[in-house]
């Protein structure tokens, strides 16, 4: 099966247009192992993928709309030939069929083109025309060189393609958050190294299976994805033993960005992200989360601030993590939560109580498990 991809954010980028439609090329070729990709008039033109691939383009960022295709020379026989290979399988009542022309020096215009394959499509199909109520849109794009015949496009998540936008590091839970944040600076384009922290007081090859999975799923956005596992747990008992309870969550995420800053800052990020969502639970009050991210003097991104908590779920059950996360994990900061957590802090305070803990950042990250996932 053949695909036609096309873009729009992409293409408001100017003298560097070319870049960022050259990074998605690279992108899909890594993603989609043994398929062709090139770039045409119209768009990407993607061949040799599985039927199932045409929902996960969708799910490219950089792709804002992805349609079942057919590649033609441009010549009204042969696109008609071609139609009736693009439609063979196809099931509808009605249709309404566009056509674009970049060859302007085609023998007929768009208009006579619509017309003429119109009629050819109804006589071949039965199918009626319906230019408001239809079925089934079919388009055509005619270039100097190729034609091609695209039908039911579906809508892409838009964006920038990943690895165009530079370096970032994503603090991943078990939760059903963290990894929307992740695919969301990935559609702003992104490229995500996550790192984990584990109730553990040493990771080894055979780590969470679900964390695995989180990363595996978001590997299908990104040709691969860094993971760092963290074990934590002597950290852990610090914070329980130095730390009022109703300050050990927040305490906690202080720890956690500042060993994130360090793995950052060694393999050449330039920010954060986290999954807060304002007000969603008593740390992510705004005094409370200016409290925790003052612990880094590194810019903190959290996409998912101002969304609710059925919006973050959707974008869940879309990408397919959203099962994942539901399974049952005792992460680190779920082990912090107080009965009643403090919802309004000082920083100066919480950093007061930090200095009671004996943390050595080096030997955090020098202990992480490092894997690569890749599709």
């Amino acid at each position: 099966m053949n695909a036609l991809l096309r873009l729009d954010e992409v293409m408001l980028k100017g003298n560097n247009q070319s870049d960022f439609v050259d990074q998605l090329l690279r992108n899909i070729r890594a993603l989609f192992s043994g398929c062709r990709a090139r770039r045409l008039s119209c768009g990407l033109f993607v061949q040799d993928i599985s039927p199932d691939s045409l929902g996960e383009l969708s799910l490219i960022p950089g792709v804002a709309k992805v349609a079942e295709a057919v590649l033609v020379q441009p010549d009204i026989a042969k696109i008609k030939n071609g139609l009736n290979e693009l439609l063979r399988n196809a099931k509808t009542q009605s249709f309404r069929l566009t056509c674009s022309r970049s060859d302007k020096s085609f023998a007929l215009n768009s208009l006579q083109i619509v017309r003429e394959l119109g009629a050819f499509i109804n006589e071949q199909y039965g199918w009626k025309v319906d230019l408001k109520n239809f079925e089934l849109e079919i388009e055509i794009f005619i270039g100097r060189e190729e034609a091609v015949l695209a039908m039911a496009a579906t809508s892409g998540v838009g964006g920038l393609p990943t690895g165009s936008s530079g370096k970032v590091v994503s603090l991943l839970s078990g939760g059903i958050d963290s990894p929307v944040a992740s695919y969301s600076l990935m559609k702003r384009g992104a490229e995500v190294v996550l790192v984990h922290f584990q109730n553990q007081t040493q990771v080894t090859a055979a780590v969470s299976e679900k964390i695995i999975d989180l990363a595996k799923t978001l590997a299908r956005f990104q040709p691969q994805v860094e993971l760092y596992i963290v074990p934590f747990a002597d950290m852990q008992r610090q914070v329980i033993m130095h730390i009022p309870s109703t300050y050990r969550m927040l305490i906690t995420r202080r720890v956690m960005l500042r060993i994130a800053t360090q793995i950052a800052r060694r393999i050449g990020a330039e920010a954060l992200v986290t999954g807060d969502s304002l007000g969603q639970v008593a740390s992510q009050t705004l005094s409370n989360l200016a409290a925790v991210y003052s612990a880094t003097a590194l810019l903190i991104l959290s996409p998912l601030i101002g969304t609710t908590k059925r919006e973050i779920t959707d974008w869940a059950r879309r990408i397919g993590t959203l099962a994942i996360s539901e399974r049952p994990y005792e992460d680190c900061c779920s082990l912090f939560v107080a009965k009643h957590p403090k919802t309004s802090v000082q920083t100066g305070h919480v950093e007061a109580l930090e200095t009671r803990l004996n943390v050595s950042v080096d030997q955090a990250v020098s202990t992480a498990y490092h894997t690569i996932i890749t599709k």
